[in-house]
């Protein structure tokens, strides 16, 4: 049987370019490709796929509200958006798998192979960075007094919004929505997004009612 593949890039040229990868490829098919304005829900429901190839902005645009479905798979396309924001989707929305966007078409398809039978594909330097922030994280064996605001804040950034969102959802400005995050930075002792959200997975009975 072979492994059903959803695509969903912001970029439809990339979206043409990958689909072509796959027209030799006998025990995988691309099963339809998603535009960033569609609504998943259906689609999703009607395609059945194993695994959906995603980049950042279609993930926080198509799969914002979008409820975790069983037996759905994504792997992530690191188009360059920064490392910090791609360890926090990694996090924040758990992603199955991670490849560069100039990876060779037969670590793709070993990518999508690997995820579809329920493992995990990861590139090194994420796994290292992923590693780095959790080790981090645990020298922190108390849990410092936040202000409701800054929980509130805190709990928005694990779910993987940007300061611009947060400012507009919690009606306050961005500079305030910075300067409230430098100060959990401090009190967290963390250095950047991925290690807070990592501090928020490992110590979630305290942010639960605002997740």
């Amino acid at each position: 049987m072979s492994i059903k593949v959803l695509i969903v890039f912001s970029n439809s040229l990339f979206s043409e370019g990958v689909l072509r990868l796959f027209e030799d490829v006998g025990d995988i098919e691309v099963v339809g490709i998603l535009d960033v304005g569609a609504s998943p829900g259906k689609i999703i429901e009607s395609l059945k796929p194993d695994v959906i190839l995603v980049d950042l902005t279609a993930l926080y645009n198509v799969f914002v509200d979008f409820d975790e479905t069983p037996g759905i798979n994504f792997i992530l396309f690191d188009t360059c958006c920064g490392e910090d924001n791609i360890i926090s989707a990694v996090i924040s929305k758990e992603i199955k798998g991670l490849i560069l966007a100039n990876t060779p078409p037969d670590l793709l398809m070993k990518s999508i192979r690997s995820v579809a039978r329920g493992e995990v594909w990861l590139d090194k330097s994420t796994v290292k960075n992923l590693i780095t922030g959790m080790n981090a994280i645990r020298k922190n064996s108390k849990s410092p007094m936040l202000t409701k605001r800054e929980k509130e804040i805190v709990a928005l950034v694990g779910k993987g919004f940007k300061n611009k969102e947060i400012a507009q959802k919690l009606y306050i400005s961005e500079p305030t929505v910075k300067t409230h995050l430098h100060r959990v930075f401090q009190k967290l002792n963390v250095r950047n997004r991925p290690q807070l959200i990592t501090y928020v997975l490992n110590n979630h009975d305290i942010y639960q009612k605002n997740l």
